[in-house]
């Protein structure tokens, strides 16, 4: 009997290694953006470091690049919602079947939070075997507490970055005239945005190097020949007589 191989581009990745769970009782608290961003962050640490490293403000702030002053603000609101504790730990669990995962290359994209939070619901409604979800997006602000005109921008970001593919899905009502649906968006892996992200982050850098190389070069020629101003004032012409004429 002849066994199946995973295809070379696919290598097997244990999910466990690779994913973190995030409780699905987390959608009826109504977080903010930025509080499900720190929330998700605090989960993902829960599932790798095994809460053996004590929770440090500054690195929290600097894994979301965010301020220290940002985060100790929208930590002091999860705590007061119960839902972590002075120490950082979580009081949601996951329980059995009532979760859904996050890759862990989610905080390397440096995705908006509004975004961030559009692609976490996208995840949550995701059909495990298919890998799609076809949620509204009066469904999608309704559950994350956005505005339509949010939805729509964080899903254009989510698909600029390679991390879903959108189709617009149609249907025929009762007298067979064709009407547009709902979305239907594909969640794609995280490895091709994830290299795409870093391909843009090389050439940004190399664009600045270069840009850093010519204000160099511009401020040593400038020392060997100061630049005569463009608008300086014509000397005045002296004329034969300075007396008055009367």
């Amino acid at each position: 009997m002849r066994k199946h191989r995973v295809p070379l581009g696919w290598p097997r990745r244990d999910p466990r290694h690779h994913r973190f769970a995030v409780p699905n009782e987390v959608w009826k608290y109504k977080l903010k953006p930025l509080e499900f961003v720190i929330l998700s962050y605090l989960c993902y640490r829960q599932a790798h470091d095994r809460g053996e490293k004590k929770l440090c403000v500054q690195v929290v702030a600097d894994s979301l690049r965010l301020t220290a002053t940002t985060v100790e603000r929208h930590l002091a609101m999860l705590v007061s919602k119960v839902l972590v504790t002075e120490n950082g730990a979580l009081t949601l669990k996951c329980e059995a079947g009532k979760f859904f995962t996050l890759p862990n290359e989610v905080f390397l994209l440096a995705l908006p939070p509004s975004a961030f939070l559009v692609y976490a619901y996208l995840l949550y409604c995701e059909d495990r075997h298919t890998h799609q979800c076809h949620p509204s997006y009066r469904t999608i602000a309704g559950a994350t507490g956005l505005s339509l005109n949010t939805v729509v921008k964080s899903v254009g970001i989510l698909a600029d970055k390679g991390l879903i593919a959108v189709e617009q899905s149609c249907w025929f009502n009762e007298v067979g005239l064709k009407r547009n649906g709902n979305n239907v968006y594909t969640i794609l892996p995280t490895r091709a945005a994830v290299e795409d992200y870093h391909q843009r982050q090389l050439c940004q850098l190399e664009l600045d190097t270069e840009r850093s190389r010519i204000r160099k070069r511009q401020a040593k020629l400038n020392r060997r020949r100061p630049a005569t101003a463009l608008c300086a004032p014509a000397p005045a012409q002296a004329t034969s007589d300075p007396s008055p004429v009367t």
